[in-house]
């Protein structure tokens, strides 16, 4: 299976935060085998956001060889937050290199083909893509199984979006990234305006511990310590949401797939 993450802006919709959230919680939600991979370099991409124990200028330092290389021990590491609950991330979930080795030229007009190769069928195949319209993101959304277009907060950018000609609106899961209830669409209001069943949107809020956690590399230990938190406790908003969103997302991927849901129960 093969979903790929796309916004129509950059920046503001929160594309990686989403592919970092997600794939963490499906990997301690479920027993998922995850390959990772993006189309491009980012000073904020996925690995930088989930390495944990080193200082910022280490990992930017230390990023061409990652991107080269992969280091899929990353995703192995067992965090802990003081008393709070710890998570393992699944041992078969992996990042594969844009560059470098067999993998240099995976997107460079093979679309998703070599990276599919590299996964293996038997793994969900997540894939970061620039945002816009480039044609490399676009050819690697169309083969996608699914493709998961993040909407920024600001609500005339989204109906710019769904104004234009795409075939995007008739695939897609949308995720309303950096939520914001003053804001933003509500779901109910997005799924009426632009005629989207409520199975195919999601929220992920904004959260600024969250976004701090992401630049210093800490989202999965942010994310572990808070699995389980409480109604009173301040991460409880921005976790129930991207948990469900997770949940509704794995959902309707199986639906693709199978024609199914697949028993998946909600969190």
């Amino acid at each position: 299976m093969e979903i790929a993450f796309w916004s129509n802006v950059r920046h503001l919709s929160g594309v990686t935060a989403g592919v970092v959230a997600i794939s963490v919680l499906w990997t301690a939600l479920y027993t998922e085998d995850i390959a990772i991979t993006a189309n491009h370099v980012s000073n904020s991409g996925v690995m930088e956001c989930m390495r944990g124990g080193t200082e910022r200028w280490e990992k930017l330092a230390r990023r061409d060889y990652c991107y080269t290389y992969g280091e899929p021990e990353y995703f192995r590491i067992l965090y802990n937050k003081g008393e709070k609950p710890e998570i393992k991330l699944n041992s078969g979930m992996s990042y594969i290199p844009m560059h470098g080795g067999q993998g240099a030229q995976m997107f460079s007009g093979g679309g998703l083909s070599s990276v599919r190769r590299q996964a293996g069928k038997n793994k969900c195949l997540i894939v970061d893509t620039a945002c816009g319209c480039g044609s490399n993101s676009m050819e690697i959304l169309r083969e996608a199984e699914v493709s998961v277009v993040t909407l920024p907060p600001e609500k005339h950018l989204v109906d710019a979006f769904f104004q234009s000609d795409t075939f995007l609106t008739d695939k897609s899961f949308f995720i309303l990234g950096n939520y914001k209830k003053e804001e933003s669409y509500s779901p109910a209001i997005l799924a009426r305006k632009f005629r989207i069943s409520k199975d195919r949107i999601g929220v992920i809020p904004y959260e600024p511990e969250f976004e701090q956690a992401m630049r210093a590399g800490e989202t999965v230990a942010y994310l572990a310590g808070n699995m389980n938190c409480g109604k009173r406790d301040k991460a409880y908003h921005f976790m129930s949401n991207t948990k469900n969103t997770a949940v509704a997302l794995r959902k309707y991927a199986l639906e693709r797939r199978y024609g199914v849901f697949g028993g998946c129960e909600e969190v």
